[in-house]
This record gives structure tokens, sequence and C-alpha cells, in this order.
């Protein structure tokens, strides 16, 4: 009986703390996939934005 209770509260544990990553991976999978289908819907033109070339100033 003491066996089960241990092997319940060990298991108990390792969810709780496996969970979270679990949860934090989702999110992270679920952003790249939002991000990743906005990138195709927008159509910009290369030509589209300046090209700003800067200088180095020597003192």
């Amino acid at each position: 009986m003491v066996l089960l209770l241990r092997v319940f509260l060990i298991g108990l544990i390792v969810y709780l703390l496996v969970r979270p990553f679990i949860a934090f991976r989702r999110v992270v999978n679920e952003q790249d996939r939002v991000d990743h289908r906005s990138g195709k819907d927008k159509k910009i033109s290369k030509d589209t934005g300046e090209y700003i070339e800067y200088e180095e100033i020597k003192d």
C-alpha cells in the first residue's frame, strides 16, 4: 500500500513538472504557425523600402 502511494506521488510530481514545458511548446508552435501563415499572405514588392548606406566617421 505504501509502495502504491509512493508511485502515485512520484508520478504526480513528474506530471506537474512536465506539464508547463508541454504547454510552452504548444504556445510556441501556435505562434510559429500564425507567423508562418501571415508571411504568405503579405505580398510586398522587393522595390518597396529604402536602402541606406552608412559610412564610418573617423575622429
